[in-house]
C-alpha cells in the first residue's frame, strides 16, 4: 500500500523540473489525493509515466544530436536567414494539410520577420517514384535558387498528388527540366529525412517542431502565433 508521502514523492519525481509554478504543485497535489483514493492504478501509472519520460528524453537526445543537420542550409526556409526562432515544418507537396498550413507559416514569417521556417520534406504520398516533388523542389533549391519561389507555389497551388506528368508541366514552365534528375545527395537528403521522421515518433504530415515540442498536424494562424509568443 501507497502511503500519501509515497505517492507525493512518486508523483513528483515522475513530473520533476527544476521549479515549479503554484499551480503545477496544485496539480500534483490532485494527483496525489486521486491516486491515494483509487491506488490500485499506480503501478500502471507509473509505468506508463516512465515510459513517456524515457522518450521524452530519447526524443530530446535525438534533437540535440540534429541540430547541425536541422541546420544545414540545402533545406529550404522562408523567413529570416539567421532567425532569431526556428520552426521546422515537416511536410509533403502532395498533402493538403501541408499546403494549407504552407500558407499559415507564409503569413506568420510576414508578421514576425524575426523567424526561420525551415522546411524538412518527406514525400510520403507519392511512394517509391523515382521523380518526387520533394526532390525535384530540393534540385532547384541548389541549383536554380532564383526560380525556387515560383516552383514552390506551383507545387503547393497544384489539388491533391503530384506524379511524373504534374512536375514536367511544372518544370517546362519555369525552365527547371533539369532539375528533375534526382541527385545522389538530394535522395541522401530525403532518406535523412525519413529517418528523423520515424526517429522523432511521426506518422504523417504536416508536423511542425517548435523547441522541444512537436505540433503534429494542420495548425491554424492564430494558434502558430499563440506557440511562437511562448518561444518568444
Amino acid at each position: 500500500m501507497f502511503n500519501k508521502l509515497t505517492l507525493t514523492l512518486l508523483v513528483s519525481a515522475l513530473f520533476a523540473t527544476p521549479t515549479f509554478a503554484a499551480s503545477d504543485n496544485h496539480k500534483i497535489e490532485e494527483i496525489v489525493e486521486m491516486l491515494e483514493a483509487n491506488p490500485e492504478v499506480v503501478d500502471g501509472l507509473h509505468e506508463s509515466l516512465a515510459m513517456y519520460i524515457k522518450q521524452q528524453q530519447q526524443f530530446n537526445q535525438l534533437l540535440s544530436s540534429s541540430k547541425t543537420y536541422l541546420n544545414d542550409p540545402r533545406h529550404t526556409y522562408m523567413g529570416a536567414e539567421n532567425g532569431e526562432i526556428t520552426l521546422y515544418n515537416v511536410t509533403d507537396f502532395s498533402c493538403p494539410f501541408c499546403k494549407k498550413l504552407d500558407a499559415e507559416l507564409a503569413k506568420l514569417v510576414a508578421d514576425y520577420p524575426q523567424v526561420k521556417v525551415v522546411n524538412l520534406y518527406v514525400p510520403l504520398k507519392e511512394g517509391s517514384s523515382s521523380v518526387n516533388s520533394a526532390a525535384y523542389a530540393l534540385n532547384v533549391w541548389n541549383n536554380q535558387r532564383d526560380k525556387f519561389e515560383q516552383v514552390n507555389q506551383l507545387l503547393i497551388a497544384k489539388p491533391g498528388t503530384h506524379n511524373a506528368a504534374s512536375l514536367m508541366k511544372i518544370a517546362q514552365k519555369t525552365g527547371t527540366t533539369k532539375q528533375l534528375n534526382v541527385s545522389d545527395s538530394v535522395e541522401k537528403q530525403l532518406e535523412n529525412n525519413y529517418a528523423m521522421f520515424t526517429g522523432l515518433g511521426l506518422r504523417g504530415t504536416p508536423a511542425l517542431i517548435v523547441g522541444e515540442q512537436v505540433i503534429p498536424g494542420y495548425v491554424p494562424y492564430q494558434q502558430l502565433e499563440q506557440v511562437l509568443k511562448e518561444q518568444l
